[in-house]
């Protein structure tokens, strides 16, 4: 039986929702505005709950490190960021699983230098909103 939320409570039992449209925007289209709005939302997301239950940086820190080493858009070295995902996925469950869900999409969306960056982008952006609500 989960409790009752009060007013006020803003907290999230499940992820909030990233429409496929979103990403397209995001990904393919460069939507920065859209980019900051998810990114908020999934950072916030991500830091709530118990200690157990959160998303640490160091869960996604390698493929942060990885995408920034990255210097141009390389088709096969971005679909290799799919298993990397995948691994922390598998390890740590939980909010990692998730995550590992919407990047897992906005990678297949990625087909050129300018989506790439956008991804990029996308990704820096939900780790950085993660450590402006408090992630560690």
């Amino acid at each position: 039986m989960q409790p009752r939320r009060q007013q006020g409570d803003f907290t999230q039992a499940h992820s909030p929702e990233v429409k496929d449209e979103d990403l397209q925007a995001i990904v393919v289209n460069g939507d920065a505005k859209r980019l900051n709005e998810i990114a908020n939302k999934l950072g916030d997301y991500y830091n709530q709950g118990g200690e157990r239950d959160k998303l640490s940086s160091s869960q996604i820190r390698g493929i942060l490190d990885h995408l920034q080493r990255m210097p141009k858009y390389d088709k096969n070295a971005v679909q290799l960021l799919r298993p990397k995902l995948a691994y922390a996925a598998g390890r740590h469950k939980g909010k990692v699983l998730e995550l590992q869900k919407v990047t897992d999409k906005a990678i297949g969306m990625i087909n050129n230098s300018a989506s790439f960056e956008n991804f990029k982008n996308f990704f820096e952006a939900i780790v950085a909103y993660h450590r402006y609500h408090g992630g560690k």
